[in-house]
């Protein structure tokens, strides 16, 4: 059975919440987007798995940085209470202790779980981003 657009309207605007919260910095409402089992494969190689260690990651994160996040979704599929989404993102990390930015583009891939409340919330996440050949600073945006 195929997800509702109601289904797909409810994903985007997780991802749109998503991004805000990262933007406030706040870890609560972030910590509400994931599942209790949650795990993120970074970039970097290693995963991070559950609520503690997503706190725990965020916290450290945004000791550290300040970001501008984008995503744009190319795709979202429902079957039953699960989901999958990927898409395109770039995020901008500036340090909190100066010096310059650095620009990550890349995709995202995230598998997405409905609760016992009907809420979305993400339970798998991984992503490729990477440090851009360009200048930071610059207006390119993912391609549509």
């Amino acid at each position: 059975m195929n997800g509702t657009s109601q289904d797909d309207r409810a994903i985007r605007e997780l991802t749109e919440h998503w991004l805000a919260a990262e933007r406030a910095q706040d870890i609560g409402a972030l910590i509400e987007h994931v599942t209790d089992d949650v795990v993120f494969l970074m970039p970097t190689g290693r995963s991070v798995s559950g609520k503690a260690a997503v706190r725990a990651l965020f916290e450290t994160f945004f000791a550290a940085f300040t970001t501008e996040h984008t995503a744009v979704i190319k795709e979202v599929q429902v079957v039953g209470d699960w989901a999958f989404s990927w898409g395109e993102e770039v995020t901008v990390l500036k340090p909190v202790a100066g010096g310059p930015a650095v620009r990550l583009q890349g995709f995202g891939f995230s598998i997405l779980r409905r609760g016992g409340d009907s809420r979305w919330r993400f339970a798998r996440g991984i992503n490729n981003l990477s440090p851009l050949a360009s200048a930071v600073g610059t207006t390119s945006t993912p391609a549509a």
